[in-house]
């Protein structure tokens, strides 16, 4: 697992509304990190992959807490689907531009 791996799982992520763009696309990823978890099962033991913690900063779309919701739902969905990703952290940032 790479963060180019993790990149392009976040190019399946849409932001809501009638733009529908991927996330990576549309600005709103401020950072992508993965660390390795120390605290996932079988970690150290010999044959079992690492798996790792995704941790998220990405910029709301708007106002709208339900979309925001369902935004940062489809991310972590999308994410602990990959078989090495075992936790997902997400923060959500106040939005890029002011919402008029």
């Amino acid at each position: 697992m790479t963060d180019s791996d993790l990149s392009t799982a976040l190019r399946d992520c849409y932001e809501p509304g009638p733009a529908r763009r991927n996330l990576i696309d549309a600005g709103l990823i401020k950072s992508a990190t993965l660390t390795l978890d120390t605290e996932a099962p079988g970690y150290g033991i010999p044959g079992v992959p690492p798996r790792y913690l995704a941790t998220i900063s990405i910029f709301s779309p708007g106002a709208d807490e339900l979309l925001n919701a369902q935004l940062l739902a489809q991310i972590e969905n999308r994410l602990l689907g990959l078989h090495l990703i075992s936790r997902v952290t997400l923060n959500l940032l106040p939005p890029l531009f002011p919402i008029l």
